[in-house]
């Protein structure tokens, strides 16, 4: 994956998998509304983004501190072509999936979105039209399922 599809600040409230149910649980960052990452050299797996904030998932009750895991525990990822396209939040999985499938219209849809500035960083991979009716049925599913 591109290092400008991370680029820099995060979201402060995330919808990660719960670690004990796997249902998408709630994350909120501990240092306010852009928390800075930090960077965690990894020679196998290239560099992670790694920040703490409070966990709360509404399945089953899971309520502590956490240091996430940025995007490998993104509850909104598809893998696609060894990939992995990731959203904060249902809501710009959601736009992601418009953005994807709009063709012409891809434009008019990042134009409209609070996600404009991410949409125009997904990598070129997720953008091919080979690529659209994979990825747009991976998405509804996920969509489906939470």
């Amino acid at each position: 994956m591109t290092e400008r599809y991370y680029d820099k600040g995060i979201a402060p409230k995330l919808t990660l998998g719960c670690p004990h149910c796997r249902a998408g649980a709630r994350f909120e960052s501990l240092y306010g509304d852009l928390p800075l990452p930090v960077m965690l050299a990894d020679g196998k797996n290239g560099t992670k983004l790694s920040w703490a904030g409070r966990l709360s998932c509404l399945v089953c009750g899971l309520n502590r501190t956490h240091e996430v895991d940025w995007p490998r525990e993104a509850f909104y990822q598809v893998a696609y072509r060894g990939e992995i396209l990731w959203a904060f939040d249902r809501a710009m999985m959601v736009d992601t999936l418009a953005y994807l499938t709009a063709g012409a219209d891809r434009d008019a849809v990042r134009r409209n979105s609070p996600y404009a500035t991410r949409l125009l960083r997904l990598p070129k991979t997720f953008l091919a039209a080979k690529a659209r009716e994979t990825l747009a049925a991976k998405i509804e599913a996920l969509l489906a399922r939470g």
